[in-house]
């Protein structure tokens, strides 16, 4: 593995240094200190602390907090959906929904818009401090390549969101003392691609799988989740290198190394992942191949922001709103589609009669008609938890599914397409897919262009609301077309909140780094100005 050298002798006093200097701190992989309420121990040099097993232990685990917090950030999900075609905006002002939604500011880099790098290279730091104290402890060596791998899992998952976002990374290769060494220069794409890799290929080699992990560790980075992931890595890189067919053969691999290992399978009923439905049981099935975990003492605000705007016992913890699932989205739904179930249209209050339903007619202005409606459109339950617990705490304690085996069925069957068209193979994981929710069949005989356009459907309908088709958009050119289609008829139509687009993204499209980071490390280059793709004019 590649080893890291650490030295920050000054962690203790970093509350009286400027924001910039604990920036740089942690774009060098430095020891950023944490409120009390996080984690304690990482008031303590790494110099003097990793010393046992269990230290070791214990700076992982902060890896595993800090994943939760970077992945569940409701900021980024929220912009995430609203980005796409397939969210609408849920408030007035708040977080910046209606600049998202109209796409409005995305070349600025003072206040950027997407809040995700400071928090990605904090979460990339941790997991390089666990990988360059660990060699000095003494402990089994296997049991040490373990904690190694899901260490390199955690970065290779955050690098692969930034990427996507960002372009090509810095990369510290090493530790530096003092503050040394601050012109860190970014790689290209391709080399970060390679890092990413290399670092989830280590990771198939020494994760246990999720059998051997066990019940009680379910939660844990095994050797699925890492070969899924490289899987969609595989897949990414080459649909962004011109539908490259040996990166589509290397996605083929893994993926298929998944569905062939027996460990994962589709529940039949897909509203048994939600806690909404089955609480409890909802968690770490075996439909997951990475959840993040929530509970009575650490709770989700995912539930609040995209919740619909109102408190009732029946409907659970707290509810603002910040985005919802845009009218045509759910309308696309098939009556028969069970996945239509995870999106609330009615409530009664409680002790009363008084019902609450969604009526599209008034295009997302809330409180119209008879049905008074609190927000703009349906409510996703993915999210929710309406325990009398929850509503007693505020809080949700229902997980976030990070990976799942329907996202491995469907990328498989893409990267087959593009390999070889729509075969009997590649309709059998589609097919799994959507026979497990709608009664409809796909239709027989498709295209290659029709197929790859069936899937994508498939993925609208599966994934809606979870902060994932962003991605999918943008790696298969949709997301420009789609958006200027659907944001301009929602402008047009006087839909709530939906202003008049202002760009429309090519699929080079790449967020700018902020302006604080820049500051902080001068070999560090901004992304170039984004161009609105000229093939849909604006005015």
């Amino acid at each position: 593995m590649r080893t890291l050298k650490y030295n920050l002798s000054n962690s203790r006093n970093c509350f009286g240094q400027l924001r910039i200097v604990a920036l740089l701190f942690t774009f060098l992989s430095f020891w950023v200190c944490k409120d009390l309420s996080e984690s304690t121990y990482t008031f303590i040099n790494p110099e003097d602390y990793y010393k046992t097993e269990a230290d070791l232990e214990n700076g992982l685990n902060s890896v595993y907090a800090d994943f939760r917090t970077f992945t569940t950030n409701y900021k980024t999900l929220v912009a995430l959906e609203l980005l796409t075609e397939h969210a609408m905006p849920a408030h007035s002002s708040k977080d910046g929904v209606k600049n998202f939604n109209c796409w409005q500011g995305v070349n600025q880099s003072t206040t950027y818009n997407i809040q995700i790098w400071d928090s990605g290279y904090e979460l990339i730091n941790r997991c390089n401090v666990v990988l360059g104290r660990g060699d000095k402890v003494d402990m089994d060596e296997k049991k040490r390549n373990q904690i190694y791998g899901q260490a390199r899992f955690f970065r290779a998952y955050t690098m692969f969101v930034l990427l996507r976002l960002y372009g090509g990374l810095a990369i510290p290769e090493s530790y530096t003392s003092g503050l040394n060494g601050l012109a860190i220069p970014r790689k290209t794409a391709s080399e970060t691609y390679d890092y990413i890799v290399e670092d989830l290929k280590y990771c198939i080699n020494n994760l246990p799988t999720r059998s051997q992990w066990g019940n009680g560790a379910l939660y844990k980075a095994s050797k699925g989740a890492a070969q899924a992931l490289l899987g969609d890595v595989y897949l990414t890189r080459g649909c962004m290198d011109n539908y490259n067919t040996t990166y589509f053969q290397e996605a083929k691999k893994y993926l298929g190394d998944v569905i062939s290992s027996g460990e994962y399978e589709l529940l039949p009923d897909y509203k048994s992942m939600w806690y909404w439905f089955v609480e409890e049981a909802a968690k770490n099935t075996k439909e997951s191949l990475l959840e993040i975990q929530f509970g009575a003492t650490q709770v989700s605000a995912l539930h609040c922001y995209f919740g619909i705007n109102t408190k009732d016992e029946s409907l659970g913890a707290n509810m603002y709103a910040r985005a919802g699932i845009a009218h045509k989205s759910y309308f696309s739904f098939q009556d028969e589609d069970v996945r239509k179930q995870c999106f609330l249209t009615e409530f009664t209050i409680i002790g009363t009669t008084t019902r609450r339903y969604f009526e599209a007619e008034y295009k997302g202005f809330s409180g119209k008609g008879d049905g008074k409606w609190t927000s703009t459109s349906p409510g996703c339950v993915k999210f929710y938890d309406r325990t009398k617990s929850a509503y007693d705490t505020g809080g949700s304690k229902a997980n976030y599914i990070a990976m799942r085996y329907s996202d491995v069925l469907l990328n498989y069957a893409e990267v087959e397409n593009y390999l070889n068209g729509p075969t009997t193979d590649a309709y059998s994981k589609l097919e799994a897919v959507h026979n497990r929710s709608n009664s409809k069949p796909i239709a027989a005989g498709l295209s290659k262009e029709a197929f790859d356009d069936a899937i994508f459907q498939e993925r609208v309908w599966e994934f809606i609301g979870e902060g994932h088709l962003y991605y999918d958009e943008l790696r298969t050119d949709r997301l420009g077309k789609n958006v200027y289609e659907y944001k301009m008829y929602m402008y047009e139509n006087g839909y709530y909140n939906c202003q008049k687009l202002q760009f429309v993204p090519q699929r080079t499209f790449l967020w700018k780094i902020p302006q604080t980071s820049l500051d902080s490390n001068p070999a560090l280059v901004q992304n170039p100005e984004n161009v609105s793709d000229p093939r849909y004019p604006l005015d």
